[in-house]
C-alpha cells in the first residue's frame, strides 16, 4: 500500500506529470474539429494575425500542442531559476495541461492563444532577470520590442503593455532609464515600419472591442463559457486562501507572485472588456490558475492534500468527457 504522503509526492514530481504530458497528446489527437470560433480578431494594429495563414490541420494541431506542452516546461523552468513557488514541484505544469484537457477546444488547433501564454512566460523570464539590477534597461527594451512586434500582428497583446509597466515596478528597477527603454522598446518597430514604407500612417487600426454584456451567448458556447466562470471562480478563490501566505515570503519571490497576481486580475479584466478574443486570453489565466494550484498545494502539508487535487483531475477528465463523447 501507497503510504498517502508518497501519493502527495507523486502528483507533486516529474513522473506525474509527464504522464499528464502523454495523455495529453492522447486526447488532443483523438479529439474531434470544433466550430466554436475562438478569437473574433484576428489582426493587430498594422498587420493580419500571423494565425490567419493557411496551414495544414496537422500542422496546426503540432504547433498547438507543441505550445501548450512548451508553456508548461516553461513554468518549470522559471520556478527552477526563480523559486516563485517555495518548493521543487511540477504540479503548476501539469495542472496547466489537465486545464487544457478540461477545455480541448483551446488546445487542438493553433491559435493567437497558444502564441499569447509562450509570449508571456518569455516575457517573464526576461522581466525576472531584472530584478534590482540597474543595469537591466537592455532587457526592459528587449522585452518591450517583442511586445510591441506582437501587438502588430493582434491587438491582444495590447493588455500586457500595463501588466508589463506594473512588473519593472514590482522587479525595483522603476527609474527614468527604464522608462525610457519601455518608451523606445514600443516605438523601435513601429517606426522602423513606417520609415521603411512597410506600413503607412492610414494603415495603423484601433482595436475593436466588444464586451461581455454585448457579445454573450449561451446557445453558441454555454458550457465552454461556464467553464471561463468556474476558472475565474477557481482562481479568486485560491488567490485569496494563499494570499496572507504569499505576504510573508522575502520580497524577491513576493515580487514574482505579484506579477503573476496583476497578470491573472488584468486578464480576468481584459476576458470582460474584449468578448471576442475571451479564449486567446484562456490559456493566459490557465497559466496563473496553476500557479495558484501549485501555492495551495505546496504551502499545506497534509497527508490528505492530495484528495482535493484528485477531485480538480476528475473535474478535468470529465469536462473533456462531455465536450467531446456527449
Amino acid at each position: 500500500m501507497f503510504r498517502e504522503e508518497e501519493i502527495s509526492n507523486f502528483f507533486n514530481g516529474r513522473q506525474f506529470f509527464i504522464l499528464t504530458a502523454v495523455l495529453f497528446v492522447v486526447l488532443m489527437w483523438i479529439t474531434p474539429p470544433s466550430s466554436v470560433i475562438l478569437q473574433g480578431s484576428s489582426s493587430g494594429v498594422c498587420f493580419p494575425s500571423l494565425t490567419t495563414f493557411a496551414i495544414s490541420p496537422l500542422l496546426s494541431f503540432v504547433l498547438s500542442v507543441a505550445g501548450m506542452i512548451g508553456a508548461s516546461l516553461m513554468l518549470a523552468f522559471l520556478n527552477k531559476e526563480n523559486s516563485y513557488v517555495r518548493e521543487v514541484t511540477y504540479i503548476f505544469s501539469s495542472s496547466f495541461l489537465l486545464l487544457a484537457i478540461a477545455n480541448p477546444t483551446i488546445a487542438t488547433r493553433f491559435y493567437d492563444g497558444t502564441l499569447l501564454n509562450v509570449i508571456v512566460l518569455l516575457l517573464a523570464n526576461i522581466l525576472f532577470g531584472t530584478y534590482q539590477d540597474n543595469k537591466s534597461q537592455q532587457k526592459v527594451y528587449l522585452a518591450f520590442v517583442l511586445l510591441a512586434i506582437c501587438c502588430m500582428f493582434q491587438y491582444a497583446f495590447i493588455y500586457l503593455i500595463p501588466v508589463m509597466v506594473l512588473g519593472i515596478g514590482q522587479m525595483r528597477v522603476m527609474g527614468l532609464k527604464s522608462i525610457f527603454a519601455m518608451i523606445f522598446g514600443l516605438v523601435t518597430p513601429y517606426w522602423i515600419a513606417t520609415c521603411s514604407g512597410l506600413v503607412g500612417l492610414s494603415e495603423y487600426k484601433a482595436p475593436h472591442l466588444v464586451d461581455i454584456w454585448s457579445g454573450l451567448n449561451f446557445g453558441q458556447s454555454g458550457f465552454m463559457i461556464a467553464i471561463v466562470a468556474f476558472t475565474i471562480l477557481l482562481s479568486l478563490t485560491l488567490l485569496g486562501t494563499n494570499a496572507l501566505k504569499l505576504m510573508s515570503y522575502k520580497m524577491q519571490t513576493r515580487s514574482y507572485n505579484g506579477f503573476f497576481i496583476v497578470l491573472m486580475l488584468f486578464t480576468i479584466i481584459v476576458m470582460g472588456i474584449d468578448y471576442n478574443n475571451l479564449f486567446v486570453y484562456m490559456p493566459v489565466l490557465n497559466i496563473c490558475l496553476s500557479i495558484q494550484i501549485a501555492h495551495t498545494y505546496t504551502l499545506r502539508k497534509q497527508s490528505r492534500r492530495y484528495i482535493p487535487y484528485v477531485l480538480f483531475v476528475l473535474i478535468c477528465m470529465l469536462s473533456y468527457a462531455w465536450q467531446v463523447f456527449y
